[in-house]
């Protein structure tokens, strides 16, 4: 009988460490099997958050509208390219996910459309995740914006946003599917320098939290990050020649020692909110700002 209860035991044991392994593997890879369309994705936010995606097992469409010169209201900073996007595609399949590279303007719906249907297709006929980054800015006083500014602005990051919703709604797999979308700091605040953008930030927040309203009775779960001042060319263009060159430095307003966030940061918060922890997380913000909404009202 010892006998017999030794070996029941080792084999219990044995079951035990073949499966701890597995477990670990899971674990390491919560986003396994899923399939995620990221927009804005050749480079900055939407490229750290593609690698990051692909890093945790999804397989993941970038889509960018891959041309510098498609909005020429931009001023400071250009556009990605195309090779910025084969570039992103790259990185995302040197973490042994799958990669599409999907050329499309957000503004431009059918465009939009075709490239969420494209992806579905490619990746088994379904979405789990969609992160709505896209966007840009434009700095200018608000009272006195250049209408041809403005109207860039609400038709990338506002109007850009609900279409790329739209696009991948028949798609997106029920119940379970993820939105992220990919505020600011100043969807929390009002500014002077450029609020015409932070207009459209928080225009992002109630679209985010109508669809939460209204899609979560389909299972999907709507969130937003709203990230502080991040390392991209867009931030770029705002700090060039401000003597602030070292990224890590106290910064005024934030209670963490930092100025400049890197975009793995932002990646790391919407890979949290497209995974298995932030199953029951719906229709809020969170804020990735080293502080900064600790000075900011409820």
């Amino acid at each position: 009988m010892a006998d017999r209860r030794t070996v029941l035991s080792a084999a219990a044991l044995g079951l035990s460490a073949t499966a701890a392994p597995a477990a670990a593997q899971r674990d390491a890879k919560p986003l396994a099997g899923k399939a995620a369309l990221v927009t804005g994705a050749a480079r900055g936010i939407g490229r750290a958050t593609a690698i990051e995606l692909a890093r945790q097992g999804a397989d993941v469409a970038l889509l960018d509208i891959a041309d510098p010169d498609a909005v020429p209201e931009l001023r400071g900073y250009r556009l990605a390219s195309r090779d910025e996007l084969e570039e992103a595609a790259r990185l995302v399949r040197a973490e042994g996910a799958r990669a599409l590279p999907l050329v499309a303007d957000v503004r431009d719906w059918d465009a939009t459309r075709r490239a969420a249907e494209r992806a579905a297709g490619e990746f088994g006929g379904g979405l789990d995740v969609l992160v709505a980054n896209a966007g840009i800015a434009i700095n200018g006083k608000l009272a006195r914006h250049d209408p041809a500014a403005w109207r860039a602005m609400l038709d990338v990051n506002l109007t850009g946003t609900l279409h790329t919703v739209q696009a991948a709604l028949p798609k997106l797999r029920r119940p379970g599917g993820r939105v992220v979308l990919v505020t600011s700091v100043q969807a929390r605040t009002g500014s002077v320098e450029s609020g015409a953008y932070a207009a459209t930030k928080w225009g992002m927040t109630g679209l985010m939290k109508s669809l939460a309203a209204e899609l979560g009775p389909e299972g999907i779960a709507v969130n937003a990050v709203a990230p502080t001042a991040v390392d991209t060319p867009m931030i770029g263009r705002a700090t060039e020649g401000s003597g602030n060159a070292h990224p890590c430095v106290a910064h005024p307003g934030h209670a963490l020692p930092v100025g400049v966030l890197e975009p793995k940061e932002i990646a790391a918060a919407i890979a949290f909110l497209a995974g298995p922890g932030a199953g029951f997380v719906s229709g809020t913000t969170l804020d990735v700002n080293a502080g900064k909404s600790a000075q900011l009202s409820a």
